[in-house]
């Protein structure tokens, strides 16, 4: 491995650290010694590469935000079959890597009063339930959906698929459900 790769798995084995640390113990809580101490790494060292807790709090909200950022195009499908593949590939994406599931807390958590304000506003520049209104007003019009307000089934679906997330990065022994039973929330029988 040349130096650079080592000093970029580095970098993200901090980010990923302080993911973890971020999601279970929160923001204010969680010092920047923890994550060194839980890396075997100075402070000094990690400071190297992020010069603050804000720094890397900011860049895993970074990370998050261009995640989701990402244009929807389902001309060619369906709403309701659009969304079923992108919670069984968010699933399956979850159960490899636990830091998916960790982002559905650490958003929520940038969005708090308290957290610093650069950091706030980039958080809350991602609405993922203004998101995918545009989907779930398609899915009425092609009566896939039922109705009710799309923000409001918005809303329910992703809450559900935050807390079935947020209860897997606590617990990941816990089975992911099948992706298609949440669609009940919102699909017109």
């Amino acid at each position: 491995m040349t130096r650079k790769e080592q000093k970029d798995k580095r970098k993200v084995d901090i980010l990923y650290k302080g993911l973890e640390l971020f999601t279970k113990k929160g923001y204010k809580a969680t010092k920047i010694t923890d994550i060194a101490s839980e890396l075997n790494m100075s402070v000094g060292l990690l400071f190297h590469y992020f010069k603050s807790k804000e720094e890397l709090f900011y860049e895993l909200v970074l990370m998050g935000v261009n995640t989701l950022n990402k244009p929807i195009k389902f001309d060619d499908i369906t709403p309701i079959d659009y969304l079923s593949n992108f919670v069984k590939e968010l699933f399956m994406a979850v159960k490899n890597d636990i830091n998916m599931a960790r982002m559905f807390i650490l958003m929520p958590e940038a969005q708090k009063e308290g957290t610093p304000k650069r950091i706030r506003d980039l958080a809350l520049k991602i609405n993922i339930i203004d998101l995918f209104i545009p989907l779930i007003i398609k899915g009425q019009e092609d009566g896939s959906i039922k109705e009710d307000s799309p923000k409001v089934l918005s809303n329910a679906l992703f809450r559900s698929i935050y807390a079935i997330c947020e209860g897997y990065a606590i617990d990941s022994s816990r089975d992911l459900p099948n992706y298609n039973c949440i669609f009940d929330i919102i699909r017109r029988y």
